[in-house]
Order: C-alpha cells, then sequence, then structure tokens
C-alpha cells in the first residue's frame, strides 16, 4: 500500500515538474501540457501563404538577421571612442575581415550551409516526400515560446559543442581538416563569425543544431525559433573586435563572452564551450582572459 502510495506521489510530481517544463507563453496565454496529445496537425500546404511564411523564415530571415548583426558591428567599428578587445597594434583586424560583409554572406561555409541544410530537409520532406527529417518540434506550430524548453536547447546544445569542439582541438588530424582555417583569424570580428570549413561549419553548428531538436523533447516552431535567433547573435557577437555593453551580466550569469571567446583564439585549448563558461570550468579547460596581456581587461578601455 505505501508503495502505491508513493508511485503516485512520484508519478504526480513527475507529472507536475514534466507540466512545468514544458510550459508555454503565448498570444493565448499560458499552456502547459505536456508533451503533444494525440497527432501533430499537418504542415501547411506546399502551395499556401503559411508554407510560404516558414520557409520565409527558415531560408531568408538567417540572412537578414546576419545583416543586421553586421549593422550593429558597423555602428562601432570606426568609432574610435569604442574599446577594442586587443591591447597591442598588430592585432589590429584585417580590413576584409572588418568589411568584408559581402564574402562573409556568400561564403559557403558560412551562413549559406546552415540555410542550404533547411531548405534541403524542407525539400525532401514537405515538398516531395522523399524523405522526412524535419525535426518534430517544426512541425508543432503553436504559437507560443516554452522557457524552459528553450534553457534544455542552449544547455544540450551547448554541450555537444563542446566536445565536438575539444575532438577538433585535441586530434590534429580533426583540426586540420575541418577547423584550423577558422583560427588562422588571430584577432576575429563580428563578419568572420563563420569563417572556415565547410565540414566545420558541417561538424561544429549543423549537426548538433539538428539534433538538439530531436533529442530535447516538448519543442515547438516557436522555441527553435528563438533559439535559433538568440544563438546566431551570440555566436557573432562573442567574434566583435569589441566588448559589448552587456558583457558584465554575461559574465556575472556564467555566460561566455567576448573576451571569453578572444581568449580562445589566442589560447586555441582553452575556453571551448560557445555559451554556458561552468562547462569548460568543469572539465578544466577554462582560462581567465585577465591573464592574457594580449586582452583589455574587463571594463577598460583599450589605448
Amino acid at each position: 500500500m505505501n508503495s502505491t502510495l508513493s508511485a503516485e506521489v512520484g508519478g504526480g510530481l513527475g507529472s507536475s515538474l514534466a507540466s512545468i517544463y514544458a510550459t508555454g507563453v503565448g498570444f493565448n496565454g499560458i499552456d502547459s501540457k505536456f508533451g503533444n496529445e494525440g497527432a501533430l496537425p499537418p504542415l501547411p500546404p506546399v502551395l499556401s501563404w503559411e508554407f510560404g511564411v516558414l520557409c520565409f523564415m527558415a531560408i531568408f530571415a538567417p540572412y537578414v538577421f546576419c545583416c543586421i548583426t553586421y549593422l550593429y558591428h558597423f555602428a562601432s567599428a570606426d568609432n574610435k571612442d569604442v574599446a577594442r578587445m586587443r591591447t597591442l597594434a598588430q592585432d589590429v583586424p584585417k580590413e576584409e575581415h572588418r568589411y568584408g560583409w559581402r564574402q562573409a554572406l556568400a561564403r559557403p561555409e558560412g551562413i549559406s550551409a546552415i540555410v542550404a541544410w533547411s531548405g534541403l530537409i524542407i525539400f525532401l520532406g514537405p515538398v516531395t516526400n522523399v524523405l522526412d527529417i524535419v525535426p518534430f518540434p517544426i512541425k508543432d506550430l503553436t504559437p507560443a515560446i516554452k522557457p524552459l524548453v528553450l534553457m534544455a536547447y542552449f544547455l544540450v546544445f551547448d554541450l555537444m559543442m563542446w566536445v565536438i569542439h575539444f575532438c577538433q582541438h585535441y586530434c590534429p588530424w580533426l583540426y586540420h581538416h575541418t577547423h584550423d582555417q577558422h583560427h588562422v583569424i588571430k584577432s576575429p570580428t563580428i563578419v568572420v563569425a563563420l569563417t572556415g570549413y565547410l565540414p566545420d561549419t558541417v561538424l561544429l553548428i549543423i549537426l548538433p543544431f539538428h539534433l538538439v531538436q530531436c533529442i530535447v523533447p516538448c519543442g515547438n516552431f516557436v522555441t527553435v525559433f528563438a533559439f535559433s535567433a538568440i544563438s546566431l547573435w551570440h555566436l557573432h557577437m562573442i567574434h566583435s573586435e569589441f566588448p559589448h555593453p552587456w558583457d558584465p551580466m554575461l559574465h556575472k550569469l556564467g555566460l561566455v563572452t567576448t573576451h571569453d571567446h578572444h581568449a580562445h583564439h589566442l589560447r586555441p585549448k582553452k575556453n571551448l564551450a560557445h555559451f554556458f563558461t561552468f562547462y569548460d570550468k568543469l572539465f578544466g579547460t577554462y582560462i581567465d582572459p585577465s591573464k592574457l596581456s594580449q586582452l583589455v581587461s574587463r571594463g577598460e578601455k583599450s589605448a
């Protein structure tokens, strides 16, 4: 009898926690259903305007978003009053790394690779019905964002990226065949955040991005879109040649800042995480940026 009662209490607690985890906030208020009750509704017909909007968000929105990050970059790139990350004159980024935004958009290993993957799975799945590898959250068009699912996306995504990034830097063959081109850039900028090899983009970004949607339960399209937008913004921002006003807040929250990632470009086997510094601290790969004389101290202006 006691075991039955414990099972009921445990089951009730588990259901409550699951409901909290799956809670979404949207136009219709708060929805705390766990998972999806019954089969998901089919995606809109291929020739409908709704499907066109989804395709635009998957294929064209990333380019638009990259352009927004470049506009942010150019707003400060030529402003002499804005602090710079590097202390040495020889560490000034190359001109093409500061102003080559058109080349950045056109690079096959850049945002185009991510867009091509999105286009491919849409073509193989909803358009031709040849092979449906569209992750299940994309098919859930519930108009609500799920904060705890969003956090789970980042935690799992960054852990997978950390493992892959670790393998790239500690396996010479893998490093030279996927990742070393990115580290030719010793003083990175927002414009060259996605510069490297196509295999690098596939291995370090596209693969974990696709897998995290398949692994983390209870996702939906809105949450995936928010996750994608924030990730894209953050991955560009940590490559910036200047610190950001929000960096002190990120540092206090234990999140990767511009200083942390610049330290990685100076010490490539350190600071392998892209979002959470605790992964590097847990696995012994963290280095405090303040220990590197090439970097301006947090809150300090460059000379």
